[in-house]
């Protein structure tokens, strides 16, 4: 801080404020109102429309049954085949983000690829906790490695050397030319009797190759899995490779194929392998049918005296090769007279449905942006600014710009707030007294000041946004110890901090909690200096002063501009006993002496360490000295005689007496 003779008067003025003016009584309530709700008022109002559109879409529904039939049924089965896909994802998505949280433990470092031991109890956790999965691998850029999967129900770990062998996929082997992960084709894994698909992950550190993540899902699982959807859902559901083959299908749980010598094309069961006579005709004689959804194939097959409708569509993202999900249903499992007065009906009731909760989603919506205006205006008037989320813009014009004025005017307090301390100002809002707003009175008060040991050496070797940036962040770290105990922030100084508890709220422990914050500034500061270090940076050193004593609290200034502070002999006493710490801190990271009246009444609440009578700047007498000192300091400390102090022969200047600015000669001394 700068080393002016009066750089922590207690009267400097921390926010200048306009004098409060007491607000008139508020006029008493008349009779309460009735007060409606405006997606009720809506609803009602548009409910006389809603039926006479409700009629007119009845008669056109009669009308246009059959094609309402045909929609209806497509959009259902539609659905149907979005929820597939989306399940299909889900089982398979899992070993994407599986290669990609092991990539990121190589990556960081957090796990050595030459650590077999390592690697495998790692991978062996990460395929334990997805029962999605099959397989995990980590193949290093020599083709050996490690790998963890499921046979037999049992998780086998081994490692393995692929240098030599001539069926290497191709994704490894263009591994370290890739930056993303990618799906290989299927393959066929002897040791498990199955076909997998698996997807490659590499792995790369400061743009080195370190080698690639596998993660691979069994077909067999995944058929199983659309199995159980068939069993929950009633659903059919499939999915093609391509034309010919088969990738799961719930026909398939249970079968086994055995494809280690097939030559002529992936290793999947054909299409006519498949327990599915119509499924085995779908492409050979099935009859394209006209779909109203355009990403939608629709074919008809009929089969065995039996007619079934197919909607297939393609799903990218697990190779080269895009595949084919696909639903399948009987065309009799619903009779055409039912199905016609069930959509007829239900097209009619939808619409009221529609019409009535489009007027219900309209109503909310205003009421819900009106109801979060009220909430974030109950929390202005509880100075909860932090709390206050902006308001979300709206189609409504008249709302868009409220939402915009009061997001404006949050913006505006938020900053308000930092300069002026709320717990004041909700004081002078709830007692309202007359104009001055609160008057002076005496109040016992434990006052603490904070100073950065050699700041103007410090400040000399740094940039002007450096030096804001240090005092900010350290500010930061002090005011939530602060803050935390009750305590009220008065005035930044400099590199200085002024702080007092007791008012404007009485606290009858108020030296407990002052102690408190000091024992949380001194863990704060040294936690804080270990980051410091850490990132290369030169640690602080902190003095801290406390005194409990009678101050003289209220508004003061001029009729313009006024300042709720504290002033007294007290503030005096606090600020020469942290000037005094200078001289006993050494080379600790952070000192709080005390004086003997707030060590008293402090109860026990910190360790404290005598350190006998000393003579203050300024001041005739002695004042009995207390400091902070933890188990582990006193442990590490040499025995209290050795480091007594004996008194400085500080110059005496005269005191100008209770409420005077004191003089703080020898600023920043080490």
């Amino acid at each position: 801080m700068s080393d002016t003779p009066s750089a922590r008067a207690q009267i400097a003025p921390a926010v200048p404020a306009k004098a409060a003016k007491p607000a008139q009584k508020p006029k008493p309530a008349g009779r309460r109102r009735l007060r409606l709700p405006i997606a009720a008022v809506l609803v009602a109002g548009f409910g006389s429309l809603m039926l006479a559109a409700v009629a007119s879409v009845l008669v056109l529904g009669l009308v246009s049954a059959t094609t309402n039939t045909f929609a209806l049924l497509n959009d259902k089965a539609d659905l149907a085949l979005a929820g597939v896909e989306v399940r299909v994802r889900h089982q398979l998505d899992p070993a994407r983000e599986m290669a990609r949280f092991v990539a990121g433990l190589v990556e960081r470092g957090d796990l050595r690829t030459g650590d077999s031991t390592a690697m495998i109890d790692t991978l062996r956790g990460a395929l334990a906790g997805a029962p999605d999965v099959t397989g995990l691998a980590f193949i290093r850029p020599d083709l050996t490695g490690v790998r963890v999967g499921r046979l037999n129900g049992e998780l086998i770990a081994e490692p393995f050397d692929m240098q030599g062998e001539s069926d290497i996929p191709p994704e490894v082997l263009d591994g370290p030319n890739r930056s993303a992960a990618s799906w290989a084709e299927p393959r066929w894994l002897k040791e498990a009797q199955n076909s997998f698909v698996t997807v490659y992950q590499p792995v790369r550190r400061d743009g080195r190759y370190l080698g690639q993540v596998a993660v691979g899902v069994s077909l067999g699982d995944l058929s199983r899995f659309l199995q159980v959807l068939y069993v929950e859902q009633g659903l059919n559901a499939f999915v093609l490779y391509d034309h010919s083959h088969v990738l799961a299908h719930p026909a398939l749980v249970g079968r086994s194929f055995d494809f280690s010598g097939k030559l002529d094309g992936p290793p999947l069961p054909r299409i006519d392998q498949v327990d599915d006579p119509a499924l085995a005709a779908l492409w050979s004689g099935g009859v394209p049918v006209q779909s109203l959804k355009k990403r939608v194939e629709a074919r008809g097959v009929r089969v065995l005296g039996s007619d079934y409708t197919f909607l297939t569509r393609k799903m990218a993202g697990y190779g080269q090769q895009d595949w084919i999900i696909g639903i399948g249903y009987r065309d009799g499992e619903m009779g055409v007279e039912i199905r016609r007065l069930y959509v007829t009906g239900a097209v009619g009731f939808a619409i009221l449905l529609v019409s009535v909760g489009v007027a219900l989603l309209v109503g909310r919506r205003i009421s819900r942006q009106v109801a979060r205006l009220a909430e974030a205006a109950d929390r202005v008037r509880a100075f909860e600014f932090r709390a206050i989320p902006d308001l979300p813009d709206s189609r409504l014009r008249e709302m868009a710009r409220a939402a915009a004025a009061f997001n404006a005017m949050i913006a505006g307090l938020r900053w308000f707030e930092t300069y002026v301390p709320k717990a004041l100002v909700l004081r002078l809002m709830r007692q309202r007294e007359t104009e001055g707003g609160l008057d002076s009175v005496q109040r016992e008060v434990t006052v603490m000041f904070t100073d950065i040991r050699g700041f103007s050496r410090m400040a000399e070797h740094m940039a002007a946004a450096d030096t804001a940036a240090l005092l900010n962040e350290h500010f930061t770290l002090l005011a939530a110890c602060i803050e935390a105990e009750g305590g009220t922030v008065d005035k930044f100084i400099g590199d200085s901090l002024m702080a007092f508890w007791g008012a404007p709220e009485a606290q009858e422990d108020h030296a407990v909690r002052a102690l408190r914050a000091a024992l949380a500034i001194h863990h704060a500061i040294r936690a804080d200096n270990r980051r410091r270090v850490a990132a290369g940076r030169a640690p602080i050193h902190v003095r801290v002063g406390l005194h409990s004593g009678p101050v003289v609290v209220g508004n003061i200034g001029s009729d313009s501009r006024i300042n709720y502070t504290i002033v007294g002999d007290t503030v005096n006493v606090a600020a020469r006993i942290e000037e005094l710490s200078a001289a006993l801190q050494g080379e600790a990271e952070v000192i709080v002496l005390t004086s003997g009246v707030t060590a008293a009444k402090g109860k026990d609440a910190v360790p404290l360490v005598r350190q006998g009578g000393r003579s203050l700047r300024g001041r005739t007498g002695m004042t009995e000295l207390w400091r902070l000192v933890l188990e582990e300091e006193k442990k590490a400390a040499p025995p209290a005689g050795e480091k007594a102090m004996p008194s400085l022969p500080l110059p005496s200047l005269p005191d100008a007496g209770e409420g005077a600015k004191p003089a703080f000669a020898g600023k920043d001394t080490p």
